[in-house]
């Protein structure tokens, strides 16, 4: 019955300037779609700047409708208020479709992703910008993970560093930290989460190696890393940089192992 409603609605007989405003936004939809999936999916989400590239093709197709419209109607003045009206027409029905897929993105989504390139080209700025301190000339990226979780995600950073006595006497002068054991995800007496610390927590030390999430349209699996040296019982140092309601960033040290790890998380 489905298929039979929707071979009628493809085949119907329209008028050729009908034809074109429905391929207008019916089409720009699908391309939408096509191109957020190529993007996300497939292994061309792993070549720089080609994403940014491919979403160039959606305004163009949209302004191409336009264009096949005025050729409908004809380029003489009379050709402006339809087209005028397509526009409009075109540009409401996307906006309408657009914000709901908007609302789904941010808040019906889940995602994961660890040590990607990307991730790990921006982890010094971002330690940076988080702790005010500089990001070590000696570390050794260890960890780097994004997690959202709907409208609320957090960033984690795990590096190594040799001379951690001196990046530890520089942190001391900037915040005040408490000698405590960590055995993740439990810090202290206390678990680490909304409550302490105000985190969202990465899937580390769980036992398990990967996690299901729903990043757009349907569930994937991405692979779950423990970083080297960081899950069990050891001797830690905490500090709370940020704790405010929309806004939780955490720094502990592990002496012994000369790790360092940044955990900042958004709330909505």
């Amino acid at each position: 019955m489905l298929i039979q409603a929707t071979q009628a609605f493809v085949f119907k007989e329209r008028r050729l300037a009908s034809l074109v405003w429905l391929w207008g936004v019916l089409g720009t939809l699908i391309l939408f779609l096509i191109v957020d999936y190529l993007t996300t999916f497939t292994l061309l989400s792993r070549i720089p700047y080609l994403s940014d590239a491919l979403l160039w093709l959606i305004p163009i197709y949209y302004f191409f409708t336009l264009f096949l419209s005025c050729r409908v109607y004809g380029l003489g003045l009379g050709s402006i208020i339809p087209t005028f009206f397509q526009f409009i027409g075109q540009m409401a029905v996307l906006l309408i479709i657009m914000s709901f897929w908007g609302v789904y993105s941010m808040f019906m989504t889940t995602d994961y992703q660890e040590n990607k390139p990307w991730l790990e080209e921006e982890a010094p700025s971002i330690f940076t910008e988080d702790t005010k301190l500089a990001f070590p000339n000696d570390a050794e990226l260890i960890h780097t993970s994004v997690r959202k979780w709907g409208a609320n995600f957090s960033k984690n950073i795990v590096f190594r560093v040799d001379d951690i006595d001196s990046f530890a006497r520089k942190a001391f002068e900037r915040y005040e930290f408490y000698n405590l054991v960590m055995d993740f995800p439990n810090l202290g007496r206390n678990r680490l989460g909304e409550e302490n610390g105000n985190i969202l927590l990465p899937p580390f030390c769980r036992g398990f190696k990967a996690v299901t999430v729903v990043p757009r349209y349907i569930e994937v699996t991405r692979e779950v890393t423990n970083p080297e040296d960081f899950c069990g019982e050891r001797d830690a140092l905490f500090t709370q940089i940020r704790r405010e309601t929309e806004i939780g960033i955490i720094m502990v040290i592990l002496p012994k192992e000369k790790l360092v790890w940044l955990s900042s998380s958004y709330w909505f």
